[in-house]
Parts: structure tokens; sequence; C-alpha cells
């Protein structure tokens, strides 16, 4: 899950649905154990929007998934669920939701519509988002992916992407970090061939490493990806847009500045008020170490063997020391100047 504060900062045709125009889909049967998410090859995701968000936003969202599936390939069946900020309108998309996982015999009508306007994930909290956003004037947003391995398919929600939106001078560029970031989070998932939602936690890893490397991953592909031209810049803010050493540079200064009050740089649990360092400490403790073992560290080496290794015994033989010796490591790069710390960030 990504959500961000108040303050600020060639693509593949899919399949795109609005609640008026989306028809339902075939129902298809459990996937094999083998392929639990049915990945085939091209672009598998399937984006849907409430009827209050406009086309624009509704094709960004779109083209960003689309350059996301060219650059990490597909993960599987995807659905990416985008919310406006009118609560009817978030009730319908519920609806039209819950509509598909009764055809596809995921769950009954009453249990999705619980689950679908829940407090914690549900349509209605990011609804909610962006229309106390809007309301204020001060930005805020969320997006996360919320399960589905258990009908094998990844599950991703949004608030309004207000970058996209042309809304309160937030930059369309944040907004496909945000849909990177996500993306990423398909891919770990996709790895694992387990619909046991513990053994897909363990296997997951810390939550330093499972959003770290969402952090990581977002961040240095989308500065190469607006450097090569595959992705397009908005330049729709009036703040400039931070080079990659500047955004880092960010996070590293918001993680000095909290470091002493937390009991580790590398929280593992989503919970207490360090949760923060597992994104900004945890993406520079991806980048050290994709820095020491290549970009394509995670995608070519690390997940391909953790359902078959285990995370920690992944972990040893893909980096070559145990986690627990490499956040000692880790440790000591964050005591250096920050001139020697922004030197293993790429440049493009």
């Amino acid at each position: 899950m990504r959500k961000w504060p108040t303050s600020v900062a060639v693509a593949i045709p899919l399949l795109v649905c609005s609640v008026a125009t989306c028809q339902e889909a075939v129902p298809d049967n459990a996937a094999p154990s083998a392929n639990l998410f049915g990945i085939k090859r091209g672009n598998q995701t399937e984006v849907f929007v409430a009827s209050d968000v406009s086309k624009k936003v509704e094709k960004a969202v779109k083209d960003t998934l689309a350059v996301a599936v060219d650059t990490w390939g597909s993960s599987g069946r995807f659905e990416y669920w985008v919310l406006g900020t009118d609560r009817a309108a978030a009730e319908e998309l519920a609806s039209a939701f819950c509509r598909r996982r009764v055809a596809r015999g995921h769950m009954t009508r009453r249990d999705c519509l619980r689950d679908s306007t829940n407090k914690d994930h549900g349509f209605l909290t990011y609804q909610e988002i962006g229309a106390k956003a809007l309301a204020t004037g001060r930005p805020q947003g969320s997006a996360g992916h919320n399960g589905g391995a258990e009908w094998g398919f990844h599950r991703m929600t949004s608030s309004l992407p207000l970058g996209f939106a042309g809304a309160l001078n937030i930059a369309g560029e944040d907004e496909q970090i945000t849909i990177l970031h996500e993306y990423w989070h398909s891919i770990q998932n996709a790895f694992i061939q387990t619909k046991d939602h513990k053994r897909r936690r363990e296997l997951m890893g810390p939550v330093w490493f499972i959003e770290g490397s969402a952090v990581a991953m977002a961040e240095i592909n989308s500065a190469r990806l607006w450097a090569s031209g595959k992705l397009p810049k908005w330049r729709n803010s009036s703040h400039p847009w931070q080079t990659l050493q500047q955004r880092m540079t960010n996070k590293m200064a918001s993680v000095q500045q909290h470091r002493k009050a937390c009991p580790t740089l590398l929280p593992s649990s989503y919970d207490g008020k360090c949760r923060q360092l597992a994104y900004d400490s945890g993406g520079w403790a991806i980048a050290y170490l994709m820095h020491q073992h290549g970009a394509d560290v995670l995608l070519k080496s690390f997940h391909p063997n953790v359902q078959k290794l285990g995370w920690e015994k992944c972990f040893r033989k893909t980096f070559g020391q145990s986690s627990a010796d490499f956040v000692t490591e880790f440790e000591r790069f964050m005591d250096l100047p920050l001139g020697e710390q922004v030197k293993i960030l790429p440049k493009f």
C-alpha cells in the first residue's frame, strides 16, 4: 500500500470500463495451483472507475499500468478499482465489484457488500479520502493491494488520483509512481503460489522488504522510464518535479529525523509510529541491495526462488548474508555522509 501525506509531492491495450459500460465476464474457475494468477503473456490488467471519475483520469491509470506491464511483465489477472469523491458513485462501483465477485463464485452478495464498504479498505474509505482532500484543500490519497489471491487475481483499490485529475497542484508524476508501486506489489505476489494468507505473508517477508522494494522499484524505474520517454512527463504542478536523487534525499532526511525515536531503521510490521521507516528507510535498503547485486536482482533472482526456499533462505542465497547481518551493514551505511549515500543511486 502507498499513502502520501497532506503536504507536497509503448502502451499495451487493456480492458477499461466504467460502472455504466462494464459487462460481466464469463465466470472463471480456480487457476491451476502452478499458476494461481493465470499468468499469460501480455497485459491482463483491468481498470474500473467510479462514474464521477473523468475519462482523462481513467486513461492515465490505464496508460501507466500498461507501461508497468511492459517494464516488468504480466503479474496475471489484475483489477484496479478507482474511486472518485461522490458517495453514490462509490456505492455504485461497490455494487459492480460485487456483481463480478458473485458471478465468478468468489463471494455471496451480502458478504461482498459488507467487505467492499468496510472501514479499513472498503470502497467508501477510499472515496472519503478523495472527498476530504477536495473539501479541505489538503492533498491526501491512498492506494493498495487488498488481497485477491484466494480467488486468483490481484485486487487493487485507489482513491481519486489527484495528480491525474489536475487537483490541488499535485503532480501527475506522483500518481505514476503510486501505480508503479502498487503494480510491483502484484509482481511480488505473483511469484507465490498459495492461497493460504499466513503462508503468503511469511513468504512476502518483513514489511521493510515488501514496501521498500515497491518504493525503490517505483522510484528508480519511473526515473529511468521518464528519461527514456516510455513514461510521459505531466508537468502539471507549479512545483518543479524533483530528480531521483532529490526525492531519495528527502526520504533520507525523514529517516534521519525519526531514527532516534525508533527501535530499528527497518520495521518488520505495519503497526506503530515508525511504520513510515518501512517505506523511506526500506526504499534506501533495497536501493542499496540493487546497487550491490544489480537492478534486476529482485525480478530475476530473489522472487523466482522465494517460494521454494522460504524468505530468509532466499535472502541468504540471493544477497550472500542473513537479513540480520544485512540490517547491521545497512545501519552503518545510514551513518555515512549524504554525499556518500547518494552515490549508490543510478543516474538517468
